[in-house]
């Protein structure tokens, strides 16, 4: 890979760990989007440090300019200009949204409109940080569950339909500071276990990726079992 990469999400932990599994040798431009957060400028500083150049651009998917196709193309076009795009990384989510509204609109609608706009710029790969919830919404996290299963149906159908490559990304709990105090349950992960998973599924040419391996057999078997036999936290 020699062209550009795009991080929507630049805060994002997992985010940051999977663009640095697919970077390469630097120096290769790279432009994180996202809120302007100290995070996101932290992000920016590392990569610069070990020799990437790189740009920021201001995206809020809670905002307007998220749900309208022209916004977010020319904000791709600002963001990614003199720098044809070859991967974009996703990674844009909250499970602390204000209320069930924003849950879906930040999980899924925003994301999906996202995923149709870089689609509209046929880079060589796109990866979709979705959700083992995506899969088997859970009652504790409805909103998030929802909008991420929007977010990662879309994913798949632009795939099979566009020609573009599009890796959906399914990992369970990851210790981050998204998850940070809640309570750790079997088979969670990190986000650089989840970014070297998803640096072999590009190399493979995958479609979806379980993150651990075992999680895509962990739902399907939950999800024979009546949930009310389940700890409330899983049903």
């Amino acid at each position: 890979m020699t062209g550009s990469l795009l991080l929507v999400g630049g805060s994002s932990e997992i985010g940051m760990a999977v663009l640095m599994q697919l970077l390469g040798p630097a120096p290769r431009q790279v432009i994180l989007a996202g809120r302007m957060s100290a995070e996101l400028r932290r992000n920016a500083e590392k990569l610069r440090d070990a020799g990437f150049p790189v740009s920021t651009a201001e995206y809020d998917a809670t905002l307007g300019g998220a749900l309208d196709d022209d916004a977010l193309d020319k904000l791709l076009d600002d963001a990614c200009a003199g720098h044809p795009l070859e991967v974009a990384i996703v990674a844009v989510g909250s499970m602390s949204a204000t209320s069930f509204a924003e849950g879906l609109l930040v999980n899924g609608t925003a994301v999906s409109l996202l995923l149709q706009a870089l689609v509209r710029r046929r880079p060589e790969q796109i990866v979709l940080l979705s959700s083992a919830a995506a899969v088997r919404p859970r009652t504790s996290i409805a909103a998030y569950s929802l909008g991420k299963q929007l977010a990662d149906s879309t994913g798949l159908l632009l795939g099979r339909q566009s020609g573009v490559r599009l890796l959906v990304v399914r990992p369970g709990f990851v210790t981050t500071r998204m998850t940070a105090g809640l309570p750790k349950p079997p088979l969670a992960t990190d986000p650089e276990h989840v970014a070297r998973r998803v640096a072999a599924a590009v190399d493979a040419h995958r479609t979806v990726v379980w993150v651990p391996g075992v999680m895509g057999l962990a739902v399907r078997v939950l999800g024979l079992l009546p949930r009310k036999l389940l700890p409330a936290g899983w049903r």
